[in-house]
């Protein structure tokens, strides 16, 4: 085999066993030394011109880069990827559970796993760079995007994110963490100013950064839209030179986010290397002209041309061709396994009273299935990172599959939750008249006309289309087939789409450009729309037809969606009351969290808490299972038994969520965000407005350091989650004092009746401090530990001087104050088993104050 290997330094032979029985290989990047890479780089970038420079800081396409043919420089292909490979011509992937569900497994690991999956997926969909992991921090429950980031707490957000960089690089695909920085609001996020003081900024939303660059190593970082102090983050020298560059040693990639450049030599100057989309709007001709002109000088453009030759040497596109369209293969087994764990690890057990879960199946005959997400595959939030499913699945057909014959499992909706027609369920769809196929038939053209050969044909079944076919600038679309309705009445039906589109049922245009009511834009980042109601009859087969010529666009969009006519409380109370136990799926929907807007309240959309409120009085055995990226008001819990927090879980997670319920699984998430009892309760609300303004008045105070601090008990704290089994904590051994690095010991021990995994968490209190407000404790530290009934492990924990410290503005850098500090051990930030006090003896900072550093000397 070896002989067969080029003998090349960069290339490396993967030989995998097939299904078949033979072996395949494949050559691929491997890792160049850091010495020889640089050479090769500098070799390149003494063959380009001035202008062949340029060109490669600015997209030459939508989603890539420039190539440089001359010397032998490809584009490189970018995809949104935080929880999955969201291709950008329509080709199914894997959907992982979104980032908040990565974040509530505490496991690094994890993320991890899921980077490799979806670093292996990409690379099969000739995919370079993913764009992600979004690690802006949740700090308003209102935030559009808290679904696709990680968590409040910059530490476990970091901690995640470096596993998840770690993951997708081991296979050759670089990363985008993003976006840089405070960018945690979808309101006014085009050109609204985040204004925080210093201290603020870099000890929570610069921190998981900073953790990211530099102990994973990211081959990109992706700058955000918004102005930070007024300053637009593509221009922001003090940040990018200064900080994330300079002080940091980011050697790879700062590009924009999609439209974030206004200007040419600030922005180039600011230190964005990489303008996107392509073709450049600033960075093409109007960056030769700035140059010409002086405005920008040679260095700067001979270093963004640098990194941005480092990038495509990273990925291995200099020496290896895109993978053949038959190798493009992606939702293999392996990736369904990766994101069946991620769900399971994430789903987290809010509350179980009296022992309502597991629903075993000796115990339980007949089960309830009851509400509107009961039976509809919601997996993931809405926007650019909207994957294609490898799979459809819901967690009734989950839960009658794991049930088999040993129980009864009956279903019944209850009511609607969707703000708008949702997706249009493929199962009451078919191609033909004969329903052998499910979904409707498509053809796409090249062009503004519809007919003639096909660009590509097949059997559509995922009506939330985004960023489909942007291989066709401009492009037709047909998609046809029949609609069966399951029950008789006005259903609604919704078309948005980036052009002209109509929508025919039974040859009749019921939306189009002259017919239909229309909606506004859901947000800036998703196109307006038309509905029209029609009466439809149960079991009579409709004809349908969508014609869709696009505008001229960087990206399409087809959103079709049908409401069904009301769904009857009656009836699913009626079902609850005559079952042994009742589960109640509520939450968001398919239409209700998405980039591109904030929400504007945590209540539950439609009549959801009234039929949670009936399911409880018809039967006492009731489990409400939530769908959601943030939190919510829930003003039933009192009287609720056991809820269960299932997020937005990727297509695996139905089987997750059944496993969890039945008790073939039992869970072990934690909540990676405080859930407030009110709106009112969170730190952000006398912050937050629908101004250009994001004001951080909160300053440090994000989350549970709040509500610590302000002795406000939210409703569920950060870092909750219960179990199936117990855990005890026992032997904290701290240091009674130190100078250096501490290492900190506990032990956990599982005494109850079930293996579980359960993760410790470390915080740290800095009592020391007198002249700066501290939060009551702050994460530093977790672990989690899966043990069996009465197996006991010690977990070992290493504190630095950085994780005791603040960083001073006055002296503009990290301070650990000599003196007392603290170390909690607990199940959550709110349920602390063991603490412990530790003398910090290092002497104090001399550039403090002497007023300052009086009261730390001994």
């Amino acid at each position: 085999m070896a002989d067969f290997v080029p003998a090349r330094a960069w290339l490396r032979a993967v030989v995998t066993l097939c299904a078949a029985g033979g072996l395949s290989v494949r050559l691929v990047a491997a890792p160049l030394d850091p010495t020889g890479l640089e050479q090769r780089v500098e070799s390149l970038l003494g063959q380009l011109s001035q202008q062949e420079k340029i060109q490669l800081m600015a997209g030459g396409s939508t989603f890539g880069t420039a190539a440089i043919a001359r010397v032998g420089v490809p584009a490189l292909s970018f995809a949104d990827g935080p929880n999955g490979v969201r291709s950008n011509n329509d080709e199914v992937a894997t959907v992982f559970p979104t980032g908040v569900g990565l974040a509530a497994t505490w496991n690094p690991e994890v993320a991890r796993a899921a980077g490799e999956a979806m670093g292996r997926e990409a690379h099969a969909l000739g995919v370079h760079v993913l764009l992600g992991p979004n690690v802006n921090i949740q700090r308003t429950p209102l935030a559009g995007r808290n679904f696709e980031s990680y968590s409040e707490d910059p530490f476990l957000a970091g901690k995640m994110g470096v596993g998840f960089v770690q993951g997708v690089q081991s296979q050759g695909v670089g990363t985008s963490p993003k976006h840089f920085v405070a960018n945690e609001q979808e309101l006014e996020r085009l050109r609204s100013s985040s204004n925080m003081d210093e201290r603020t900024l870099r000890e929570i939303y610069l921190a998981p950064f900073e953790m990211i660059v530099k102990e994973a190593k990211p081959w990109t970082i992706m700058a955000s839209y918004n102005r930070l102090n007024g300053t637009y983050m593509t221009e922001n020298a003090p940040l990018l030179r200064g900080v994330l560059k300079g002080e940091w040693g980011f050697d790879g990639v700062l590009m924009s986010d999609w439209g974030a450049v206004h200007t040419t030599a600030p922005a180039a100057n600011g230190g964005t290397d990489l303008e996107m989309p392509g073709p450049g709007r600033y960075f093409g001709g109007a960056l030769v002209e700035s140059a010409r002109n002086w405005q920008v000088e040679q260095p700067v453009i001979d270093e963004a041309a640098r990194r941005m030759l480092r990038l495509v040497a990273r990925t291995g596109a200099l020496d290896n061709p895109p993978l053949p369209p038959a190798r493009r293969d992606a939702g293999t087994a392996r990736s369904r396994e990766a994101a069946l764990a991620a769900a399971r690890e994430a789903i987290t057990l809010l509350k179980n009273e009296h022992d309502v879960l597991p629903l075993e199946r000796g115990r339980v005959k007949t089960l309830a299935v009851i509400g509107p997400n009961a039976d509809v595959p919601l997996m993931q939030g809405g926007g650019s990172a909207s994957v294609v499913p490898a799979r459809l699945g819901t967690p009734l057909a989950s839960l009658r599959a794991l049930a088999g014959n040993a129980m009864s499992v009956r279903y019944a909706q209850g009511v609607d939750n969707d703000l708008v027609p949702p997706p249009a369920d493929y199962r009451m769809l078919s191609a033909d008249a004969a329903r052998a196929k499910p979904g409707l038939a498509f053809s796409y053209y090249a062009g503004d006309k519809i007919g003639g050969r096909a660009d590509h044909s097949g059997i559509e079944t995922y009506f939330e289309k985004t960023m489909f076919a942007s291989q066709l600038t401009q492009m037709a679309g047909r998609w046809e087939g029949w609609f069966w309705p399951t029950r008789d009445g006005e259903h609604e039906f919704r078309l948005a789409t980036r052009g002209d589109s109509t929508l025919w049922i039974d040859g009749k245009a019921v939306i189009g450009k002259d017919v239909g009511t229309a909606l506004p834009a859901e947000s800036d980042f998703q196109a307006a729309g038309k509905v029209a109601k029609v009466v439809l009859r149960q079991g009579k087969g409709y004809r349908l037809r969508i014609d869709y010529i696009s505008l001229p666009v960087a990206f399409h969009q087809m959103h079709f969606g049908i409401r069904l006519p009301a769904p009857d409380i009656a009836e699913a109370v009626r079902v609850a009351r005559e079952a042994d136990a009742a589960v109640v799926f509520v939450g968001v929907s398919r239409t209700s969290e998405s980039e591109g807007r904030d929400r504007t309240t945590l209540a539950l959309v439609g009549r959801q808490n009234e039929l949670v409120r009936a399911v409880l009085a018809a039967n006492p055995r009731t489990v409400i299972v939530l769908n959601n990226g943030a939190p919510l008001d829930l003003p039933w819990i009192d009287t609720a038994p056991a809820v269960l927090e299932a997020w937005l879980p990727g297509q695996e997670g139905v089987d997750a969520v059944a496993q969890v319920l039945l008790g073939d699984t039992n869970p072990s998430g934690k909540l990676p965000f405080s859930f407030p009892r009110r709106l009112e309760d969170n730190p952000t609300h006398l912050y937050y407005s629908a101004g250009r303004d994001a004001n951080y008045g909160e300053g440090v105070f994000v989350g549970y350091r709040y509500y610590d601090k302000k002795q406000v008990a939210p409703l569920f704290a950060f870092g909750h989650g219960l179990s199936y089994t117990r855990f005890e904590y026992s032997n904290l051994r701290v240091p009674a004092a130190g100078a250096g690095p501490l290492e900190v010991s506990v032990e956990v021990k599982n005494v109850g009746t079930r293996e579980g995994a359960e993760v410790a968490q470390l915080y740290v209190g800095d009592e020391a401090t007198v002249n700066v407000v501290r939060p009551v404790k702050e994460l530093k530290g977790f672990s989690k530990v899966r043990l069996a009934p009465g197996q006991s492990q010690t977990l070992r924990f290493v504190l630095t001087p950085r994780d005791l410290a603040y960083f001073d503005v006055h002296v503009n850098d990290w301070v650990a104050t000599p003196g007392l500090h603290r170390v909690f051990i607990g199940s959550s930030s709110a349920d602390i088993r063991l603490q412990q006090a530790v003398r910090w003896t290092a002497q104090a900072d001399p550039r403090l104050p002497r007023e300052g550093r009086a009261a730390f000397e001994d």
